[in-house]
């Protein structure tokens, strides 16, 4: 892999700019289509546990409870906290309490109108239930690993898109769990739609099915580098020659706009134009990237619905993920003042 384009200098916005694109994001409207998830909590205290008469064993009491949305979820709430006045949800849950909770959560954030839910017992609502003890994570139990979405559920969500899609600005498509909505059938349909569509912009950030739709691609590096038959453990850095090859060659290969981040580095982005290095933003003290992402996903995502090229948009995202990596131990989100506070 060789990379012969030039690099374009760097543009930061002003803060100028910046408040002004944050005062449009109101007037955004932007569609998430993808794998809605459920993160659930459960802060045990063993001083109340006791021998079960029925098992013999003892028992894990729960102080505490907390929820809060994943995946896709995660993506509207960071939307939503941004500011952007037109949120639309499209995915599927599950006929059963988890299900009702993810629903509670998202209607404060988003349109619900087009969450569907899948029949018994083939779709269960993607849940992520953590018992954690004296601040210490145990082993997960995971809801929704043998799912099957139905042809039929797949084409209602699909026309359903396609029935509204010309509204949006920007169609985020999420993809966070190979049993989750994106199978065989749905990307076959999904990616006529893209097809069909110069607009709104339709954004893919998906964790195994990057090259599968015609969109404008948002990765992380290692991804990148995967796109193009190399692997490298995801602890180990990839050097800047290698990303700048890499990027080169998936957008050959896409023929699409794409932006690869690379945690503290901040990230590259390459559209017609041409290549453009966005540095990243220095945070001092303990950081905590859980979400980060998806937090750069909606920065990203709301500028370019709000006409910011795709640099500038790039910009944004760095931001918002500079704020929420200082949020530790929960999946931050930022608020306009925050963003404008940091820059």
């Amino acid at each position: 892999m060789n990379n012969n384009q030039p690099i374009k200098p760097y543009h930061p916005l002003s803060k100028n700019e910046l408040a002004e694109t944050l005062r449009r994001i109101k007037n955004a409207r932007i569609a998430v289509i993808g794998d809605f998830c459920l993160d659930v909590y459960w802060l045990l205290d063993i001083s109340a546990g006791e021998i079960s008469i029925e098992t013999g064993k003892r028992t894990l009491p729960i102080r505490e409870q907390r929820y809060s949305l994943g995946g896709a979820g995660n993506v509207v709430a960071n939307l939503h906290d941004l500011g952007v006045g037109g949120i639309f949800a499209f995915g599927i849950v599950g006929d059963d309490p988890f299900g009702d909770k993810m629903l509670n959560l998202l209607a404060e954030k988003a349109n619900c109108d087009n969450m569907l839910t899948g029949d018994s017992p083939s779709w269960q609502t993607l849940t992520y239930c953590k018992p954690m003890l004296n601040g210490e994570e145990l082993s997960r139990l995971d809801v929704g690993n043998f799912n099957k979405l139905s042809e039929s559920l797949a084409s209602r969500l699909i026309d359903n898109l396609e029935h509204a899609v010309e509204r949006y600005h920007v169609v985020i498509i999420n993809e966070q769990v190979v049993s989750g909505i994106h199978t065989d059938y749905l990307r076959k349909g999904l990616a006529e739609v893209v097809k069909r569509y110069k607009k709104p912009v339709f954004l893919l950030d998906g964790r195994h099915v990057q090259g599968v739709y015609p969109a404008w691609l948002k990765m992380n590096d290692h991804e990148a580098l995967k796109m193009c038959g190399k692997q490298k453990p995801v602890t180990e850095e990839i050097s800047r020659e290698e990303v700048l090859a890499a990027i080169e060659f998936v957008y050959q290969k896409q023929e699409a706009p794409l932006v690869v981040t690379r945690g503290g580095e901040g990230c590259v982005v390459r559209n017609a134009d041409g290549i453009s290095l966005v540095p990243g933003i220095r945070v001092r003290g303990e950081i905590d990237t859980v979400g980060a992402g998806d937090s750069f996903l909606a920065g990203l995502s709301a500028a370019l619905a709000v006409g910011k090229q795709l640099g500038a948009a790039a910009q944004v995202g760095n931001l918002v993920s500079a704020v929420t990596i200082q949020k530790i131990g929960r999946t931050g989100t930022a608020t306009p003042e925050e963003i404008l506070a940091l820059l």
